[in-house]
């Protein structure tokens, strides 16, 4: 089994709070989507969940000391077979939910459309993992320059078939979102790869304050995109590298002193909701969909508010607690049947998970 690392289940927990604050906002108060909270989450979050992949898709074996090869099995599994399940029934739930005006069309709409009816998560990563698994011989060989070149190579062309190829067949692939975040993913691996040098960067105060301060223009370039978007194209891989040094700079040290035996009960128990939060990320993301609901009455005052981002903040972050507490119960039933944890959260079953490698992210 894959050696557990806390933060990194920390950092998931908080992003995919994040993930269910930003479908608050959008499904369930129509006309807030333009807020700059907006910007924040749509830019911050999902980066984080490939680059821990790409990390942990940087495997040893115990052996000889070599890199194993990405297993595509496990990844269609926890990946794909709940793409095929979870999707469908949420086409046929949505015209009960109330949010009709969010996602129209059918099936076929569901695989033709770039976003997925919000489920172009799980199929892009899988197919970051086919690209991986495809060039995986060059990084193999565990030489850093070799591996960068690769990557950069293989962006371009995943960018230039995104750009290239008619417009149906990159939605229908993703292939946007897959070289979005194949430079995450990419930078999570070699970080993985060089985690003692990385672990130097995130405790170095240089690095840190640069980091940050790229992610600050980023997302001032973000904001104002009509003034940027020639630049933003490039600007992005940039800020998702110095996004995931800033982020673990900050929640790292705090999660090791939070499970310190020094530690106060309240913060190991902060720290313990992160955590569980994070190693239930996938099964609280195919879910949550499913418990959104329209909250008109409050998108009023917010919007006559000018859509500020504290009460914004505030007000999604209740929202978001109470869909993922319910939404973890309903995982705790799901769970109880592996078939169903297969079908409906990508859990794949304990023995097999035994005979494949890797983390479940």
């Amino acid at each position: 089994m894959k050696e557990r690392i806390r933060y990194f289940d920390v950092i998931k927990g908080m992003a995919i709070y994040a993930v269910v604050m930003g479908h608050v906002m959008v499904y369930g108060a129509k006309g807030l989507n333009q807020a700059w909270l907006m910007t924040v989450i749509g830019l911050t979050h999902m980066p984080l969940f490939f680059f821990i992949s790409g990390w942990f898709s940087c495997r040893m074996d115990a052996a000889t000391g070599l890199l194993r090869a990405p297993s595509l099995w496990r990844r269609f599994l926890q990946l794909m077979v709940p793409m095929a399940v979870v999707p469908a029934l949420w086409v046929w739930y949505l015209p009960h939910s109330g949010l009709n005006g969010a996602f129209t069309g059918g099936l076929e709409r569901l695989w033709l459309s770039p976003m997925k009816f919000g489920y172009w998560f799980t199929l892009c990563l899988f197919e970051i993992s086919v690209v991986f698994a495809a060039v995986f011989p060059l990084l193999r060989r565990r030489n850093t320059a070799l591996t960068v070149t690769a990557a950069v190579a293989v962006w371009a062309a995943l960018t230039a078939a995104s750009l290239l190829l008619p417009q149906k067949v990159t939605d229908a692939m993703g292939l946007t979102g897959v070289s979005m975040y194949w430079v995450p993913f990419m930078t999570g691996f070699i970080a993985a790869q060089q985690r003692h040098g990385f672990a130097r960067m995130t405790a170095s105060g240089g690095w840190v304050t640069a980091a940050i301060i790229v992610c600050a223009a980023c997302l001032f370039m973000y904001s104002w995109p009509a003034r940027f978007e020639p630049y933003n194209r490039f600007a992005l891989p940039l800020m998702h590298v110095s996004l995931a040094v800033a982020i673990i700079a900050v929640v790292k040290p705090w999660a090791e002193r939070a499970f310190s035996p020094e530690a106060s009960p309240t913060a190991r128990t902060a720290a313990c909701v992160w955590v569980m939060l994070g190693r239930n990320s996938l099964a609280i993301y195919l879910l949550h969909y499913f418990l959104l609901f329209p909250v008109g009455a409050i998108a009023g005052p917010l919007a006559a508010m000018h859509r500020q981002f504290v009460p914004m903040a505030i007000f999604a972050f209740v929202a978001a607690g109470c869909i993922i507490a319910i939404t973890l119960l309903a995982n705790a039933v799901i769970r109880r049947s592996p078939l169903l944890a297969l079908l409906l959260t990508g859990t794949v079953p304990v023995k097999r998970s035994k005979r494949e490698s890797g983390a479940v992210e």
